[in-house]
């Protein structure tokens, strides 16, 4: 009789210890799973996919504004009522916080217009390089990367010559010229004073110039929209 007694505190012994093991396991896993979950989501926050400031949008007539367009000498035309540009691209470059820009690190994520169109590329930002106010991620442009320059309160893309990496927004389908318009034409020489073309049909003549050999693109030409009109146009030398 005390040997069943014996035995059958022996077995309630193990019964206990199996159960406390069991606990332990169980607790166990789920501080492994907590801290696992705990380390997924901190890396998680650490990083950041930065955007671009918002950009120009199209719209018929243009909001006013000035806009880097690109256009061909046979789109200018003169209208019996209006003269215009017709089906003239329109052009944007990305611009970034400064904060954001400042606070960017590899492993971080930038979204950039790299191929100069409307599409968008999301960036891993592998290596960032900063010197002054010039940032160069992923060794810039000619590494498939992006360069960027600090203008004020934000940065911008930055390509040869120090000018914006120019993407196109979309085709404007015409833009009604103002009939006071004026032309100020500095693209023959960068020390010289711009040439002046004052009202809508001399601006015309001298757009649709067979003999310019400068051309009229995102780099060298603005216009300047007012009330759905074109009153200035701005065309400046480029190397």
């Amino acid at each position: 009789m005390r040997e069943n007694h014996k035995m059958m505190a022996l077995t309630a012994i193990l019964a206990v210890g199996v159960v406390l093991a069991g606990c332990g396991a169980t607790n166990s896993a789920a501080s492994s799973t907590v801290a696992s979950a705990t380390s997924t989501a901190s890396s998680e926050v650490e990083k950041t996919e930065v955007q671009p400031m918002q950009g120009i949008s199209l719209s018929d007539p243009l909001a006013d504004g000035t806009y880097h367009i690109s256009f061909e000498k046979d789109k200018v035309w003169v209208g019996e009522r209006k003269n215009s540009i017709n089906d003239a691209i329109v052009y944007d470059y990305d611009r970034y916080t400064a904060e954001e820009i400042e606070a960017l690190s590899e492993g971080d994520t930038i979204v950039t217009h790299l191929d100069g169109t409307e599409n968008t590329t999301v960036l891993s930002v592998e290596s960032i390089e900063r010197k002054n106010d010039y940032v160069t991620i992923n060794g810039g442009m000619e590494e498939g990367g992006i360069d960027l320059c600090k203008e004020e309160d934000h940065y911008r893309t930055l390509t040869w010559d120090d000018f914006p990496a120019y993407y196109e927004v979309g085709v404007a389908k015409q833009l009604i010229m103002a009939d006071d318009i004026e032309l100020s034409d500095g693209a023959a020489d960068f020390e010289a004073d711009p040439v002046i073309a004052k009202g809508d049909r001399a601006v015309c003549d001298a757009m649709s110039n067979e003999e310019d050999i400068y051309g009229w693109n995102a780099g060298n030409t603005t216009v300047t929209i007012q009330n759905g009109e074109i009153t200035h146009v701005n065309r400046i030398w480029v190397p």
